[in-house]
């Protein structure tokens, strides 16, 4: 869906060409009549691990003499952040483009330093241009073929009255270029929660999610756990011991509001539903926890599990009518699915793929649920099928936890212990391909990966 409300105007133009077909398989809708709206993308073939090519060119100044290049954060060009966060879609290959720098002999590379293997398939320029209000940035991307634009954008620099240039336009901008391209969703414009030791306990923090941006959310000096996003991407839920003894707290991050939502029976491991109008969460009663569904505001509480063990780590279904979640029931932590009113509950996991199978994340498709898997005493990462069927493991040699998806379907954030360190790391579903995305030499933890939104909530209430 174009956002109009942060993107001024764009326009769609011709489709990638021929050569593009070896890449990907294309669709093709005719622009309608009237310069309406059309999509254009190609859905790149299951079982491909090659990235499509493209090249991101130095943007033009059309600003007036003496205005200055626009820089952001940390001395980062436009260019740049567009470039980084196509690579990390782990679908593209950037290949940045500088004005008046020779060509140099050998094979083209991409922003990683690694060979372009396939031809270049499309382009993206932009132009700095200056207008009432400040400056302004115009992006097309152009089939590199017929020299044809697919799509192209205009915004403000500062837009909403900010007084810096706001890179979430770039994440924006780069999720249109995804969405075109290959028909399927970006994720660059969301952010990561996550939890921190520090000095006075452990808070909570967020950062963009090119591991740009970090900033603080508490400073309770006091012990938080087990964040989850609302799914308007405005709020979070989590347990925290601010108040001395355990409570689930909602808090709206642009009002800096906190509501208590439950403060009996030891709650933990809370996660809101699709539609925002429940929370599943894991409860203490008769000295064990069960899972329990409320209302958003914590009213009207249900019991769903009743069985001697441990029942914790709850999960919603993208549709809402299911639940996935830890049991040690039969002995050991494993997986179970039940629906939403606690009936038809089945086993997920067993101890063929390992003793310890916890911490499950119901990805955004529906098909898929990321866990921790406990094998020759190493934790890694998991997936297996909402049916049980087509088990593997992501990951290799150990210390991980705390996986969550990305609203793409496709990456996972998680924590894993490094050099005795915890950070938050990602990882591609469909390649394996990781990227770490914070380096802290103190113990972070617990990510929740938001929806994509249309404007940066700050911790700050921004």
């Amino acid at each position: 869906m174009v956002k109009r409300s942060r993107i001024s105007s764009v326009r769609t133009g011709a489709a990638l060409c021929a050569p593009f077909a070896f890449l990907v398989s294309l669709v093709l809708l005719v622009p309608p009549a009237g310069g309406q709206e059309a999509d254009y993308y190609g859905e790149v073939r299951k079982g491909e691990l090659f990235r499509i090519p493209v090249v991101i060119e130095d943007f033009t100044n059309g600003t007036p003499a003496g205005s200055g290049e626009v820089l952001f954060s940390g001395g980062q060009r436009a260019e740049d952040v567009l470039a980084r966060d196509l690579t990390f879609t782990d679908i593209v290959q950037a290949v940045r483009e500088r004005s008046g720098a020779p060509r140099e002999a050998g094979p083209r590379l991409d922003v990683d330093g690694q060979p372009i293997a396939r031809p270049v398939q499309a382009r993206v320029r932009g132009r700095w241009s200056h207008a009432r209000g400040g400056p302004r940035l115009a992006m097309e991307l152009i089939d590199e073929t017929s020299g044809r634009t697919i799509v192209e954008c205009d915004y403000p620099l500062f837009p909403d009255g900010e007084t810096q240039p706001d890179r979430w336009q770039i994440h924006l901008w780069a999720d249109e270029v995804t969405r075109y391209l290959t028909g399927s969703p970006g994720c660059a414009a969301s952010r990561i929660a996550f939890v921190r030791e520090t000095e006075g306990g452990k808070e909570l923090f967020l950062v963009d999610w090119d591991g740009a941006e970090e900033e603080p959310v508490t400073e309770f000096g006091s012990i938080l756990v087990a964040p989850s996003w609302h799914p308007s991407g405005r709020r979070l839920i989590f347990t925290s011991y601010h108040q001395e003894q355990p409570s689930l707290v909602s808090f709206d991050l642009p009002g800096r509001r906190m509501v208590t939502i439950s403060a009996a029976k030891t709650p933990t491991a809370a996660a809101y539903s699709p539609n925002g109008r429940q929370v599943a969460f894991a409860a203490t009663t008769s000295g064990d926890a069960e899972i329990f569904v409320s209302r958003f505001d914590g009213s009207q509480a249900r019991r769903l599990t009743m069985h001697p063990g441990i029942d914790t780590a709850p999960s919603w279904s993208p549709s809402g009518n299911r639940l996935v979640f830890t049991s040690d029931r039969g002995g050991t932590p494993q997986l179970y699915i039940m629906d939403a009113d606690g009936s038809n509950l089945v086993p997920l996991t067993s101890g063929e793929s390992g003793r310890w199978n916890d911490s499950p994340d119901w990805s955004s498709d529906g098909r898929r649920i990321v866990y921790v898997n406990g094998l020759d005493g190493r934790f890694d990462l998991a997936l297996v099928g909402a049916d049980g069927l087509g088990w593997r493991r992501l990951t290799e040699g150990g210390g991980c936890e705390d996986p969550h998806w990305a609203p793409d379907g496709r990456h996972v954030v998680f924590a894993r212990k490094t050099g005795g360190v915890r950070n938050l790391w990602v990882i591609d579903t469909d390649s394996g391909r990781l990227r770490q995305l914070t380096a802290s030499r103190a113990h972070t933890y617990n990510p929740a990966w938001s929806p994509v939104t249309e404007k940066r909530i700050r911790a700050s209430g921004g």
